[in-house]
């Protein structure tokens, strides 16, 4: 009897812990993912001066440099404050290609979830924490561009996301259906 009840307890901590793990891992893809997607709407033409700003015996500045935008420490800084206000657009979803929940923009995809404010304040709350934890190395690793920005940063920098967490979803559309006769009934 006693074994049982323990066994209960066990499996209630085991499932209590397991939602945490894919808010994190929410956090960090609402996060990275907004990120990227503000950088990349920068004219990459634009730039800012960086650099030292001292003033040599002669009275000139030194050590000033034009720094492409997107990427500049002032810029992410700058973004990083209010990413995390887009987890109000996000739900909760179950990934039909690998069973797994995740967080996807509500517009994203066709599939249904949990768009409750309750689920949507606890990614608000998990991508606040991540930049309250880890701001600096944030605007670090942001200053470099890499083919996916998303998944170096939360499944092999941190380690908040699995392979499976990063899975893509299927077509944003399902297939049609298809008649036994191997036609589609749509015209």
């Amino acid at each position: 009897m006693l074994f049982s009840v323990l066994l209960s307890l066990g499996c209630l901590f085991m499932v209590e812990a397991s939602p945490k793990m894919s808010y994190d891992c929410g956090g960090c893809v609402l996060l990275i993912g907004e990120l990227e997607k503000t950088i990349k709407k920068v004219d990459p033409s634009k730039t800012i001066q960086a650099g030292s700003y001292r003033v040599n015996p002669k009275g000139e500045q030194v050590g000033l440099q034009q720094v492409p935008y997107a990427r500049s420490k002032t810029h992410i800084s700058e973004i990083l404050e209010s990413a995390c206000d887009k987890s109000k657009e996000y739900k909760l979803a179950v990934n039909p290609l690998t069973g797994k929940a995740v967080f996807v923009q509500k517009d994203s995809t066709y599939l249904k979830g949990d768009e409750s404010s309750s689920i949507r304040a606890k990614l608000h709350n998990a991508c606040n924490d991540l930049v309250d934890s880890n701001e600096d190395e944030i605007i670090k690793f942001l200053g470099t561009e890499r083919e996916d920005n998303v998944k170096a940063y939360c499944q092999e920098e941190l380690g908040l996301c699995t392979s499976i967490d990063m899975s893509p979803l299927p077509p944003d559309e399902p297939e049609d259906e298809v008649e036994e006769d191997g036609t589609n009934d749509e015209l």
